[in-house]
């Protein structure tokens, strides 16, 4: 969580603590109405805390996966040079016997 959704967090549960304290004057007041309104106006502010507390928890989630796809980017790129440096018999048409490298169609290969 950043510093400025921290003080944004801050800032809205002061809020909302303000808003219910007036809620509580009024309605001690009998001004059920203002107390009504405050006390929706304390509630929507609890919500948006919770919502910058999930938004936050999503951006860091979205952040890891990008790291993750960036390693997995990495890693591929790579390892596609050394499999690709192999040789030319593959497992599918050697069917489990031993390569022969000088019959083998890379002339690079030592023997």
């Amino acid at each position: 969580m950043t510093r400025s959704t921290r003080v944004l967090g801050w800032a809205y549960l002061l809020a909302a603590l303000l808003t219910a304290h007036c809620s509580v004057t009024s309605a001690r007041s009998d001004a059920w109405w203002y107390a009504a309104g405050l006390f929706g106006v304390s509630l929507l502010l609890i919500v948006a805390l919770a919502r910058e507390y999930v938004a936050a928890d999503e951006r860091r989630a979205a952040a890891v996966r990008a790291e993750r796809a960036a390693r997995l980017r990495t890693w591929a790129s790579q390892a596609r040079p050394d499999l690709e440096d192999g040789c030319c018999e593959r497992w599918w048409t050697s069917c489990g016997t031993q390569h022969d490298p000088h019959h083998c169609a890379r002339k690079d290969q030592a023997a």
